[in-house]
């Protein structure tokens, strides 16, 4: 499967460690560096490891498919006051094996869409896709709105590029503007080695 499980796992929450101040984060497959706000705090590997495989189960019960997360890791995962989520994944993409990258990646954003659609009957569900650019390097930006009751409980943003031989993702979930303000500030000024 890909990034996307993750994001399915938001609705449960277990124990995370502590973060003082913000911190800065290098990641070397993709060249990402970048600042996480102090108050975000990392989610440690095994309570990640068991939203995974929530995150798996939903989207197999909800598509009728079996997904294979076992080439994916997780570069960073954490929360800010429980319900808001930043999530960025990697897993190896080849197009020879894989497909082209373009339709695997309309795929999972059906595979997201169903599985929203099926696991919240009573919610609307609206979603767009655009472009995003990130330090001079174009992502695929497919946004999701779930609203019950007139009301509009989340956004969730599934950012996709296929990049140095991945399917590199950033995924996060915001339940106030405040929140959303400050992930695009860590979008906006984060940098790509290229």
């Amino acid at each position: 499967m890909r990034i996307f499980i993750i994001i399915f796992t938001t609705l449960a929450f277990g124990p995370c460690f502590a973060q003082q101040a913000d911190k800065k984060f290098t990641f070397k497959e993709v060249g990402w560096t970048f600042t996480l706000p102090s108050e975000f705090i990392i989610i440690d590997s095994a309570d990640n490891a068991e939203r995974n495989e929530r995150g798996k189960k939903a989207i197999e019960e909800a598509n009728d498919v079996n997904a294979d997360i076992s080439q994916t890791k997780t570069l960073i995962s954490a929360t800010k006051n429980t319900y808001n989520y930043f999530n960025s994944t990697i897993t190896p993409f080849d197009t020879k094996k894989d497909g082209n990258y373009i339709e695997a990646n309309q795929g999972v954003k059906d595979l997201v869409y169903n599985t929203f659609s099926e696991k919240m009957p009573d919610a609307k569900i609206d979603s767009s896709t655009a472009s995003i650019i990130i330090d001079g390097l174009t992502f695929d930006k497919f946004k999701i709105t779930i609203t019950v009751n007139d009301k509009v409980l989340f956004n969730m943003i599934l950012l996709t590029k296929f990049y140095k031989g991945y399917d590199f993702g950033i995924s996060y979930l915001y339940l106030d503007e405040a929140t959303n303000q400050q992930i695009e500030t860590i979008l906006r000024t984060s940098k790509f080695s290229k």
